[in-house]
């Protein structure tokens, strides 16, 4: 029992957390350190990341490299911070090792695509700025499909996110719907993958319909391109 409590208190707080993040944030944020590599001769992700001391999967991410072998001399790298914090620092010289040596990884199966269109930008660094999601554009009122079961955590409005939905899933992950014409589900609905659960619109800063969809794991934006099944 006292278990389940911490829990409860605890997705509480992560779900505070996120939603100052969002606030704070329109679907973009300002990053103005611009740090790229230029990837050279017989470079690939993995002797990027350990020269820069960065976790080889936000390099791999933010930079939507799925096959880190893969780099053509002249590419530009961004280049994400370094990881803060104390639980970072004290991991010992051998573990922060193994995430700039581990295999990229992708889950497939975890999140389906919430509306079929057209993709109109992707995840990383768009015009100076990082994009924390994914644009998918169609027309305006077509159905918004829960991308993997779980709980609605939020449904409102914020900021230039326009009309959003939030929904945590297990393992901390949450999914978030943006720019929505109209939400169809309330907070504290239990959803079903595949559930409809939005209108698509373009309320809040949009300058067209589209669904902004973003994949978070707590507070941290991850790829969604990383956990969607592979468009044919």
């Amino acid at each position: 029992m006292v278990g389940k409590i911490h829990r409860s208190i605890y997705a509480r707080i992560v779900v505070v957390l996120l939603l100052a993040v969002l606030y704070a944030a329109c679907a973009t944020s300002f990053d103005s350190k611009g740090r790229y590599h230029k990837v050279q001769s017989g470079e690939n992700i993995w002797k990027i990341a350990s020269a820069y001391r960065i976790p080889v999967q936000d390099l791999a991410e933010l930079n939507n490299v799925q096959d880190g072998s893969k780099l053509e001399p002249g590419q530009k790298l961004y280049l994400p911070d370094r990881p803060k914090g104390r639980s970072w620092k004290k991991l010992p010289k051998v573990e922060q090792e193994k995430q700039f040596n581990a295999p990229i990884e992708t889950d497939r199966s975890k999140f389906s695509w919430p509306v079929e269109g057209t993709m109109l930008s992707g995840f990383g660094i768009r015009n100076g700025r990082r994009h924390d999601g994914i644009d998918i554009a169609t027309k305006v009122g077509t159905p918004i499909k829960a991308a993997a079961s779980g709980k609605v955590v939020f449904s409102d409005r914020i900021g230039g996110y326009g009309n959003t939905v939030i929904i945590r899933h297990p393992d901390n992950f949450f999914s978030i719907y943006a720019h929505n014409q109209k939400n169809l589900v309330k907070k504290g609905k239990t959803v079903k993958r595949g559930d409809e659960i939005a209108l698509l619109g373009a309320t809040g800063n949009a300058t067209g319909p589209h669904c902004h969809f973003e994949i978070r794991h707590g507070q941290k934006a991850r790829n969604p391109l990383f956990f969607l099944p592979v468009k044919k």
